[in-house]
């Protein structure tokens, strides 16, 4: 195994592994990575340059914030908050059809970071045969998760009534 399928894979598993070992809402959590996508998008280079602007009139001008982090930060921290505050919402059967979500979660997460990875790494990854199926797939992959998202996310309301329970 090559280090950028290693790479690869740790990189499409952890979302999973964390969402079942967590019991979060894997459907939020995809959400949040689409989020996460489009603050990236619109927003990585208008905060590279605040944050490194607010260095120059701080005492902390040697701790460089990096784009790389920055961008990681923007594309994962919507969907790492979701999953912390999603801890422990999903019980039972419903456990395992999160699953679903989460291996979609897991290859979207992959298709994202991927690219905002350092160059050596991305490359690395790039070069393996896995990316290319992976990169190959990515419209079916973000069309499919984001329809299985919001379906499993509206099944997760609860419809209350206004009947009065008869049992005493």
């Amino acid at each position: 195994m090559t280090s950028g399928t290693l790479w690869l894979a740790i990189i499409a598993l952890a979302p999973i592994v964390g969402i079942f070992l967590l019991g979060a809402n894997a459907a939020l959590v995809f959400l949040s990575l689409c989020l996460g996508y489009v603050l990236y998008s619109f927003d990585a280079h208008n905060a590279t340059s605040a944050i490194n602007s607010l260095h120059q009139y701080s005492f902390t001008n040697h701790l460089k914030t990096s784009a790389i982090v920055i961008n990681l930060v923007l594309l994962l921290g919507p969907a790492l908050i979701t999953l912390v505050i999603q801890i422990r919402s999903m019980h039972g059967s419903r456990r395992l059809l999160n699953l679903i979500p989460a291996v979609f979660c897991g290859l979207f997460a992959a298709l994202i970071v991927v690219p905002a990875l350092p160059a050596g790494v991305a490359s690395s990854i790039g070069a393996t045969p896995y990316w290319g199926k992976l990169a190959h797939y990515q419209a079916d992959i973000v069309g499919i998760g984001a329809a299985v998202a919001i379906v499993f996310f509206w099944s997760n309301f609860k419809h209350h009534t206004s009947k009065k329970s008869t049992h005493k």
